[in-house]
């Protein structure tokens, strides 16, 4: 048990708090101004895209709310649009030949069915002059964002919220910002967001693994795909989806077991009406060459069933010599829609990859640091990797009952399976002699079947409108190693001239069985509640939670059985409709806790946060969320320093920070998103690690990227910077001669530019994007110590061609 420890004053996080609501008060008269500016700006810009979103964000840059009846709008696509000065004429340009027209009434453009004695196609439909200073977005929480900001989202609430209603912090990647970044990887998509973080995983560092506010999430479940949580050895693939989703703090109250920091979310692009399909072909760095395709549509003309399609191969060698990456994906999927009432989906995702290990590993270090060699490096075995197959397939339905209440249901079945055949290295003496022996996994499976069934009601009392939501869900994974493979006969090598073919560590290293099921079940409830004519938003929830886990590791074996009931509130009150001010509160449910080595239980770990924050809306299609918190999580553990395979209790850290995300568009050609974290986070009821900064998080990290489209002429570019400060790379119990071990902080410079043209019949965009410009060598992440070190990739280059049709 760790001692108690007097807790420090929280006079900062009371600072904080009393900064934010009065910058909110201090922009309360800046949205009109602004959004008057914009009124003012000179032109409309759209891309080609369905038409109903291109409404809406004509809507949106007019300072317009929008008014059309869906069935005049569904299935059909919008042109681009390029006309400087007069929405007058953009609106014609979209609306040619549509049988459509536009007025404009109020503060409301309507759009309407041409009458039959309607003007012909040449003539254009006169507008009255517009200005405006309110804008609605008709945007859902699981479609496509228009450009860089979204408006709605349902990762923190499960309902489609307005996220300018929500008293949390949530953050978006748009599928359009990751196009532009041409973001392949999830690490790479939430480096946009604030305080979220690369992570040095276990295992090799094969998987996903992130830091959020200052805690790391679950390696073996860093992220969730449509609000459900699913399991992978390998990076997810980000082809099939239309955006990424942060939420910020404990998500156990709608999510069930995770841990504190918060939660990743991906979601799914989803079948379209229209008929659309877009070919990419990538080639680049390091014989790097992927090809992707998106395709949806209707089955037939009229049908009550639409498609989409997702594939991708992707086949390179990477940066360090002897390595090869290759991965194969293909996301099917159909929805049923047979009325407004009904939705079924049914779809599967597929992935194959292979690895080479030396590329996930990173490096090693000596006393003074990570090792000065060539970038290309390979430490490892020549055919040391990690091959990994999964498919999961996935059922989501709802069905309205009436006007007041809507039953939905989502189900997903997975399996998987692998094999490692690594090296673990040693760290590197003065000489630059390492070590390296046998490591890996034998014959891996796992099988997770996830599912949530879910009442949301709308509903009314009095002056108060209610968003109830009642659920429950289950969550069974069943996982074994085949053999967790370690040792074997030692092989001595130097940096400065590593023998990759020497595998005399493979022929007899130790083999101990690893195996555990996890099973979690859960019932929730929400309401939230809009008052004082929408002015004035409260979330109130409560969750309770039964979780069985049997574990075995060798000889070991336990069933630790926990049960758990978390809460959250939230309030929230929009000074004016562009400015909000919030405060929540929340607690968590996070992982059972254990001794590897003999099986004995610990209580499982708790968190609690308090975040308060302020969300505007500068411009109508621009927003800026600002948020301060405090972050406790009890009832870590660590490594015993002297018996590495045994675990010991390493008490109570808290995490207090100011997070900044802004995003959007400016003007009408230029689109910014960036994002700002301060980040303290340590120890602060611990009998080993008292007062120390928790490893690998770095105190302040920020990011940047804006990009301009050059008016009609199909250029745009786009650049951007990524800066954290140093982290900590060991905790002093674990090593007190090597402590702090300090790993540098660095920034990072990417960069691109793109052309959308026509070619033949179809529109094409050819695009050149370069990372890490400077060619800047830097070390993001650390497993402690100095034999598990990222290393980030050299700079790379990166040539698409994409043609849709």
């Amino acid at each position: 048990m760790s001692t108690p420890c007097p807790t420090p004053p929280r006079r900062p996080i009371a600072r904080a708090a009393a900064a934010l609501m009065l910058a909110g008060f201090g922009v309360l008269a800046a949205p009109a101004a602004l959004a008057q500016a914009a009124a003012q700006a000179s032109g409309y810009s759209l891309a080609a895209q369905p038409l109903d979103q291109a409404l809406a964000s004509l809507a949106r840059q007019a300072g317009l709310q929008l008014l059309v009846p869906a069935e005049l709008v569904q299935g059909r696509q919008g042109r681009a649009v390029d006309r400087a000065g007069d929405l007058r004429a953009a609106l014609n340009e979209l609306l040619a030949g549509s049988g459509l027209q536009g007025r404009v009434d109020g503060m409301t453009l309507v759009v309407e069915r041409l009458p039959a004695t309607a003007p012909p196609s040449g003539v254009e439909v006169l507008l009255p002059d517009v200005r405006a200073t309110a804008t609605t977005a008709r945007e859902t929480a699981t479609g496509p964002v228009q450009g860089y900001r979204a408006t709605r989202s349902q990762t923190a609430t499960k309902t489609d919220t307005p996220l300018m209603d929500t008293p949390v912090s949530v953050q978006t990647v748009s599928r359009e910002l990751m196009d532009d970044q041409k973001v392949r990887s999830v690490k790479d998509a939430v480096a946009n967001v604030s305080g979220v973080y690369q992570q040095h995983g276990p295992d090799g560092n094969t998987m996903d693994s992130f830091v959020v506010r200052g805690f790391s999430v679950d390696s073996y479940g860093a992220t969730y795909l449509d609000g459900v949580k699913d399991f992978s050895r390998s990076p997810k693939e980000t082809a099939g989806l239309e955006r990424i989703e942060v939420l910020k703090g404990p998500a156990a109250i709608m999510y069930g077991r995770i841990e504190p920091g918060g939660l990743i979310n991906r979601v799914s692009k989803r079948p379209q009406a229209e008929a659309l399909t877009t070919i990419e072909q990538e080639v680049g760095s390091h014989q790097h060459a992927r090809t992707s395709l998106d395709s949806t549509g209707a089955v037939g003309n009229g049908s009550d069933w639409l498609y989409r399609v997702n594939a991708m191969f992707e086949d390179e060698d990477g940066f360090k010599d002897d390595t090869h990456n290759r991965r194969v994906f293909f996301a099917p999927q159909v929805e049923w829609r047979p009325d407004t009432d009904t939705s079924v989906r049914v779809g599967l995702d597929y992935m194959r990859d292979k690895r080479s290990w030396a590329l996930t590993y990173g490096t090693i270090g000596d006393a003074r640091g990570p090792v000065d060699i060539p970038i290309s490096s390979n430490l490892h075995g020549k055919d040391d990797h990690y091959r990994d197959e999964s498919a999961a397939l996935k059922l989501d339905w709802s069905r309205r009952l009436n006007e007041s209440w809507t039953v939905q249901q989502r189900v997903t079945l997975l399996r998987r399976k692998g094999e490692a055949h690594g090296t673990g290295l040693g760290s590197a003496d003065d000489d630059g002699d390492y070590t390296r022996d046998y490591w890996g996994w034998e014959n891996e499976r796992t099988d997770v079947f996830s599912t949530n069934l879910e009442l949301l009601g709308k509903l009314t009392t009095g002056d108060v409108k209610h968003t109830l939501l009642v659920g429950g869900d289950w969550f069974d994974e069943d996982y074994d190693s085949g053999g967790w493979a370690f040792g074997g006969t030692v092989v001595n090598v130097n940096i400065h001239a590593p023998r990759r073919d020497d595998q005399a560590y493979r022929l007899d290293y130790t083999v101990m069985p690893y195996k555990y099921r996890n099973r979690n079940a859960g019932l929730y409830l929400q309401d939230q509640l809009a008052l004082l004519d929408d002015r004035f938003h409260v979330m109130l929830g409560v969750r309770y939670d039964h979780s069985d886990y049997a574990y075995q590791f060798d000889t070991a074996h336990f069933h630790p059985v926990d049960k758990k009931a978390t809460w959250r509130a939230g309030l929230l009150y929009k000074i004016q409709p562009s400015v909000s001010v919030y405060a929540s509160y929340v607690t968590g449910f996070g992982q059972s806790q254990f001794d590897w080595a003999s099986g004995s239980l610990f209580e499982p770990q708790t968190s609690k946060q308090f975040e308060v924050g302020v969300k505007f809306e500068p411009l109508p299609d621009f927003g800026v969320t600002v948020a301060a918190f405090e972050l406790i999580k009890d009832n870590l553990t660590m490594a015993d320093p002297a018996d590495p395979l045994r675990t010991i209790l390493a008490g109570e850290a808290t995490s207090r920070g100011i997070e900044l995300d802004l995003s959007g568009r400016l003007t009408r050609h230029w689109d910014v998103v960036a994002s700002y974290a301060y980040t303290d986070v340590s120890y602060t009821r611990s009998d080993t690690l008292q007062g120390e900064r928790l490893m690998g998080v770095p105190r302040h990290g920020a990011s940047l990227w804006s990009s301009y489209r050059f008016g009609g002429s199909g250029w745009k570019a786009g650049a951007g910077v990524i800066a954290r400060s140093s982290i900590l790379g060991t905790q002093r119990a674990w090593d007190p001669a090597l402590y702090p071990y300090t790993l540098a902080g660095y920034v990072i410079l990417n960069a691109m530019v793109a052309y959308d043209f026509r070619l033949g019949a179809h529109a094409a965009r050819a695009q050149l994007n370069v990372a890490n410009l400077t060619d800047k060598r830097y070390n993001p992440t650390t497993y402690g110590g100095q034999d598990r070190i990222g290393l980030g990739e050299p700079r790379n280059i990166v040539a698409s061609l994409g043609v849709s049709f």
